[in-house]
């Protein structure tokens, strides 16, 4: 079974302590997003957890249980996000200096092919341009390139949440093209993959893949078993099938386009117990607990 820690928020950022002690637990019960009333009991043992795959913008509260996480033979992988947005989008997320050193510190740690770069998404206004993309993407591709070899990427959809959001726009099709020829030049020539998740244009003339983010590719590359079906997360979503034992309104990063958060920082900081079963809230009356624990009885309801 891959496990996702995770698109619902950021565990290794604020949550560690909590992920660490349902890893010598041997299992998280995690709340249904869709179907409120059921719970499922996930065994977090390394019988059962092929890969963990990190998704974070800030790595460096997780580095230190690096050891401990490797003596419990439980293999696993990081996203780190790295992005060019200042506070006024992203207003919880640490300085770029600082994540792109923690990025560089964690891929000394654990191999350069276990962390994959994540400039998601790309997003443009009336000050974020293509142009402004070119600089950063090439600034960071210098910074990051001798610490991964892979960076993925995805544009901005306006779902629901951000109809109001007067920063933000869907991106021209001019803006995808001109982003993916400057990207595209930038990335080969410092040796990154650059690869679009959930794709919705065609950029492979730049050099461009269209591949998922937990993908089949890297985890044969690891020689990590995995469930081939199709994760259908969302439409055009490529990755491989796994479970996301995160919560939704327990990141405190509070981005601006974040699909994951509703609540206010107070009340997330609030529901956050590192010893509790469950991130973010307990199991009441009325709840169904059911078990889940392997990779051939996954269902699209589980994810």
């Amino acid at each position: 079974m891959i496990v996702c820690a995770s698109r619902r928020t950021d565990i290794p950022a604020f949550h560690p302590e909590w992920m660490m002690n349902r890893l010598r637990a041997g299992y998280a019960l995690v709340r249904n997003p869709v179907h409120r009333t059921t719970v499922h009991r996930v065994d977090l043992t390394p019988a059962n957890v092929d890969c963990i795959v990190f998704m974070t913008k800030n790595p460096r509260p997780m580095i230190p249980f690096l050891d401990e996480l490797n003596g419990m033979n439980i293999r696993y992988i990081f996203h780190v996000t790295v992005t060019p947005y200042d506070g006024d989008i992203e207003p919880g997320v640490p300085s770029k200096a600082d994540i792109a050193d923690s990025f560089r510190m964690l891929s000394d740690a654990i191999g350069r092919d276990r962390v994959v770069w994540r400039y998601d998404p790309v997003m443009f206004n009336d000050r974020i341009t293509p142009e402004y993309h070119k600089r950063k993407f090439e600034t960071l591709c210098r910074e990051l390139s001798e610490h991964t070899g892979r960076c993925t990427f995805s544009f901005l959809e306006m779902y629901g949440k951000l109809s109001g959001e007067s920063t933000l726009r869907a991106p021209l099709p001019s803006e995808k093209e001109e982003f993916g020829a400057a990207a595209g030049e930038i990335a080969e020539r410092y040796g990154v993959a650059l690869t679009h998740c959930c794709p919705d244009a065609d950029l492979s003339r730049y050099g461009i893949r269209k591949r998922g983010c937990i993908d089949r590719e890297t985890l044969l590359s690891l020689g990590i078993p995995f469930d081939d079906r199709p994760a259908g997360l969302r439409d055009r979503c490529m990755c491989v099938r796994n479970i996301d034992i995160g919560c939704y309104d327990t990141c405190v990063h509070d981005c601006v386009y974040c699909y994951a958060n509703s609540k206010t920082a107070d009340r997330k900081k609030e529901v956050y117990d590192p010893a509790g079963e469950m991130l973010g809230g307990t199991v009441g009356e009325g709840d169904s607990i059911v078990g889940l624990r392997s990779r051939n009885v996954l269902r699209l309801s589980d994810l």
